[in-house]
């Protein structure tokens, strides 16, 4: 008797202890996610068909920094060639465009410095009567023909700016197309999953998919009933079965602002705070023990302050 009354006391003496050390917390459950959404590289079909790797600029587990080269495919040769062909074109036609125009120009000062000149001649030397009447009436036919020169250079002008531009259309259009045969990394990260090589076609799971894995986070589904305890900058502890009994930290960085349905239990009709949950987004201290591990479960308690 005396031995059973001990024992109860003891366990009544450890129950405050208990419930205090329970309302320090926030245990839940997470899912590792890198810094941004997964982006999954599918190829274009610039040709109608299904695309075809040519060459692999990557490997699983290479870091890319936006816009860097993923993947060409066939037939960019082609692409390449028509191209450099529309490139030579527009060369040709700005170098051709620029001598018309300067010819026109020519004329123009050609015609202006005849003009000087006879004005020189009827300003500085006095000629005879007979001879001045015959540089006045040159005179007003050299203005007329500068003014017709003029008129022309800007006609002249802006046809050879339209020529140019519609060069220039052909090239952008041109270049346009061989980037389709070319794939880049749309954000910086790392080549998590590489689905295709060289000589492959693309298949709707795409070329491969990519993550920021420099930072790591941990999604996790916080009760309805707890989310009021917890803020932003609270600690976190983290734990997964596929790195042992290694405790992780973590720091909350966002709390999300709507209600959703628990997706890392199975849901309780009858039990709303436990059937609804808030996701409280955690920033992993230790980013790198985590990239392999994007999309797993792993336990969650939040330190309350």
């Amino acid at each position: 008797m005396k031995k059973s009354l001990f024992i109860l006391s003891m366990s009544l003496a450890a129950m405050p202890a208990f419930a205090e050390s329970a309302l320090d917390s926030v245990a839940c459950m997470g899912r590792v996610a890198p810094a941004e959404r997964i982006a999954k590289l599918t190829a274009a079909s610039p040709t109608g068909a299904q695309p075809v790797v040519k060459t692999l600029f990557v490997k699983k587990g290479d870091f890319v920094e936006s816009g860097a080269k993923v993947a060409e495919m066939a037939g960019i040769d082609k692409a390449k060639a028509s191209l450099e062909r529309a490139e030579a074109v527009l060369a040709a036609v700005k170098s051709a465009s620029a001598i018309r125009v300067q010819q026109q120009k020519n004329l123009v000062d050609d015609l202006g410095g005849s003009f000087a000149q006879n004005k020189k001649i009827l300003d500085e030397k006095d000629p005879p009567r007979r001879e001045r009447e015959e540089i006045e009436y040159e005179q007003e036919s050299l203005a007329r023909k500068i003014g017709q020169a003029k008129g022309m250079l800007a006609l002249v002008e802006a046809n050879e700016k339209n020529v140019v531009a519609e060069a220039e259309k052909v090239v952008a259009e041109s270049r346009r197309h061989f980037e389709e045969f070319i794939l880049r990394a749309p954000v910086s990260g790392e080549i998590v999953e590489l689905n295709c090589e060289r000589g492959e076609a693309v298949g709707a799971e795409g070329v491969c998919e990519l993550a920021n894995t420099r930072e790591m986070f941990v999604n996790a589904e916080v009760y309805v009933a707890d989310i009021a305890k917890i803020k932003v900058g609270d600690r976190a502890e983290i734990t997964a079965d596929a790195l042992g009994k290694k405790v992780f930290g973590g720091a909350v960085v966002q709390i999300s602002g709507y209600v959703k349905s628990n997706r890392l239990f199975s849901t309780d009709p009858s039990e709303y705070s436990n059937t609804r949950v808030i996701v409280a987004k955690i920033k992993l201290d230790d980013a790198s023990s985590f990239k392999n591990l994007i999309g797993s479960q792993v336990n969650v308690r939040i330190l309350l302050k």
